[in-house]
């Protein structure tokens, strides 16, 4: 009785590897969100006015709150879910992960410059919604 106790515990205990790293790119996306729309909202962090010009705002302000909107909050909110393994962490993996990708194709659409960290956040996006649907697939689940 105790072995198959221990062996249940156990299985109960194990967080695959694909959760793991989701939650890891999750929470590093996350701080760098916060972190930039912090930034953007005090001093616009150095960036340029003239990347401006094309866009419908005057300061990096509200830039800086889109940037924690859009991007920090549901990227905490899917790393908690992900944290607590919800049923459904899988599939907002995956949905944070595209509104990442979204994120970025906007801002080359409307500041129609490249910045360095732009490809490389793309890249994060993707890695999400890979680790999602590859997560869901090993759960079982179906992901839309």
């Amino acid at each position: 009785m105790t072995t198959l106790r221990n062996s249940r515990e156990t299985r109960q205990n194990h967080r695959p590897w694909q959760q793991w790293t989701l939650l890891a790119v999750l929470v590093l996306v996350a701080a760098n969100a916060v972190f930039g729309g912090i930034g953007l909202i005090r001093n616009g962090m150095g960036m340029p006015d003239d990347w401006l010009a094309s866009t419908p705002f005057d300061s990096w302000r509200l830039p800086g709150v889109a940037l924690l909107v859009v991007v920090a909050l549901p990227q905490l909110w899917a790393a908690v879910v992900v944290w607590r393994g919800r049923a459904h962490a899988p599939t907002t993996g995956l949905l944070v992960g595209l509104v990442l990708i979204t994120w970025i194709v906007a801002q080359l659409l409307i500041l129609g410059r490249t910045f360095f960290l732009q490809p490389v956040i793309a890249f994060l996006g993707l890695v999400e919604a890979i680790l999602g649907v590859a997560w869901s697939r090993e759960r079982g689940a179906h992901t839309p």
